[in-house]
């Protein structure tokens, strides 16, 4: 399964890259291409361009049709802020919010995602 993301700190792609699992980034500035598999998408938290880059990307062409659900990464200090990105993303797309991690994820949250990832993709999602 695809992992699909967006990092503007280097936060959230440094949690991917030690998940060592097959991954792509958005491009802040053209988040415009297509997927044509099944992928979660990691959505970091800062403010609400980044729900719409991350809808773009959604919108463009079928990508909308291969998410699984929706991965949050932020900053437990901002309280009912924390992950808002993702849960926004998630309600709007009715869709799972699947995981939620603080920063890049400690060690035990890469662990617990990639086994999350692999049960679904064993289940045949497409």
């Amino acid at each position: 399964m695809l992992i699909v993301f967006l990092s503007l700190t280097g936060n959230v792609r440094s949690f991917v890259k030690r998940t060592e699992l097959e991954s792509v980034e958005i491009n802040y500035s053209d988040p415009l291409f297509e997927v044509q598999e099944s992928f979660v998408l990691i959505a970091p938290s800062y403010d609400d361009d980044i729900t719409d880059i991350i809808s773009s990307f959604l919108n463009y062409k079928n990508n909308l049709d291969y998410l699984i659900g929706f991965v949050g990464s932020g900053n437990m200090n901002f309280d009912h802020n924390y992950c808002f990105n993702a849960r926004d993303l998630a309600q709007k797309y009715n869709k799972p919010l699947l995981f939620t991690f603080e920063f890049s994820g400690t060690d035990e949250d890469v662990n617990y995602f990639k086994k999350e990832v692999n049960q679904l993709a064993s289940t045949g999602i497409k």
